[in-house]
């Protein structure tokens, strides 16, 4: 059970530390457009900064799984984990509701903690945040961090934005093994990426291209965005689903 919440803690420290974009005014200059690179980057500065002022869905899908939440700049929160780890399928889940109420559940198999319930967990009691990180952070999609990592990004037509982006960095976007980034070279430092406007000019998805290294297939990275500035619905449990958080819950949290 150790060695398989140390994989599992591992996939989350990698969440958290991930990047990706957020909401955007498309340019209305098509001689803005035209000139390449700076208006492509400035586009993602602002939509990084606009994000962070609204409510949204998002859908991140990487090698580790798949990651689905909801984000309210006020305080409220829900994110959920698919994933893999040593051929074994979990999930980890996590409410934020505002305040100080906060919920955790997981289907890990753990002794004492019942994959039913939901447990509610007093925050002063969890010193290492790598598990809760996935719910509780203001930014889980690590927005902040994509323009950063930008190389080049080119304003395109119908809503797009291409250009150049750095894996290097680790992260959910990028690659931390370092035989895989010296197998991918210059590569590393310059790979693909694609971001959609939507009709509103406000960011719909990010993708970004892995390349083809030493045998590994190419792959996308992926973060769609849904249901920017609306309210933000969350599943709040039922009294009858939740628990307070034991001893059990606890060490899981903060092994």
């Amino acid at each position: 059970m150790k060695a398989f919440t140390g994989v599992v803690v591992g996939l989350l420290v990698v969440l958290v530390l991930a990047g990706c974009g957020g909401t955007a005014q498309r340019s209305g200059s098509t001689s803005a457009a035209a000139s390449g690179g700076p208006a492509g980057k400035d586009v993602l500065v602002g939509a990084v900064k606009a994000l962070q002022a609204t409510t949204y869905g998002y859908t991140m899908k990487i090698d580790n799984g798949t990651v689905t939440g909801v984000v309210d700049p006020a305080g409220k929160r829900q994110a959920r984990l698919d994933s893999v780890a040593s051929g074994v399928k979990f999930s980890l889940e996590g409410i934020v509701v505002g305040g100080g109420e906060r919920y955790f559940r997981t289907s890990i198999p753990a002794a004492g903690v019942n994959a039913k319930k939901w447990y509610r967990f007093d925050r002063t009691k969890v010193n290492h945040t790598e598990i809760i990180g996935l719910f509780e952070t203001d930014d889980p999609t690590s927005s902040k961090d994509f323009a950063a990592r930008v190389g080049e990004a080119h304003m395109g037509d119908e809503g797009k934005i291409t250009g150049t982006y750095d894996l290097t960095r680790g992260g959910d976007l990028g690659l931390a093994d370092r035989a895989d980034l010296a197998a991918l070279g210059a590569r590393a430092k310059a790979a693909p990426f694609v971001v959609t406007l939507d009709a509103q000019g406000r960011l719909a998805s990010v993708k970004v291209t892995v390349p083809e290294y030493a045998g590994t297939a190419q792959r996308t990275l992926t973060v769609d965005y849904r249901d920017l500035g609306k309210p933000v619905q969350l599943t709040v449990p039922k009294p009858a689903e939740i628990a307070q958080a034991n001893a059990a819950v606890y060490n899981l949290l903060n092994n």
